[in-house]
């Protein structure tokens, strides 16, 4: 099974199964060689910002995607999706019955299996919701600035 991503509520720190645990501003370069086997791209922004694209995850037992942002060299938000079993083929557009149903599982996940809720946390803040300029679901996590 893919590993699976999981999120500590107390630190906002990002466990991916045995892989690796991300800790809030971490480094870029120290988290590249561990997610090196999952990495499906990364992007710089040219602005401080840069990603890393992870793929081959799970959330909730889920297949799963994460997107790890780093500001200036350190880990400062994350952003995951999740595709449901069911849901559309690589290339076609969600509805929006199906990003409802990702929204609804990724909050039910985050609060049974995780004990988090979207919105504010002690390290920063949780979001899933629904992204009307993107027309799609949004999950993620930004960490408080240190």
């Amino acid at each position: 099974m893919d590993p699976a991503i999981f999120i500590d509520r107390a630190t906002g720190e990002i466990r991916i199964d045995e892989v690796c645990l991300l800790t809030p501003y971490a480094a870029k370069t120290s988290v590249e060689p561990q997610v090196a086997s999952l990495l499906a791209g990364s992007r710089d922004n040219g602005n401080g910002y840069e990603w890393l694209d992870l793929h081959g995850l799970t959330f909730g037992g889920e297949e799963a995607s994460l997107s790890l942002c780093f500001h200036d060299g350190r880990l400062s938000e994350a952003s995951w999706s999740v595709q449901l079993a069911g849901a559309p083929i690589e290339g076609d557009w969600p509805t929006k019955k199906e990003i409802d149903s990702e929204l609804a599982f990724v909050r039910t996940t985050l609060a049974k299996v995780m004990g988090i809720k979207a919105g504010k946390m002690p390290w920063g803040e949780v979001w899933c919701q629904f992204d009307a300029r993107g027309d799609t679901a949004s999950n993620g996590l930004r960490y408080r600035s240190a």
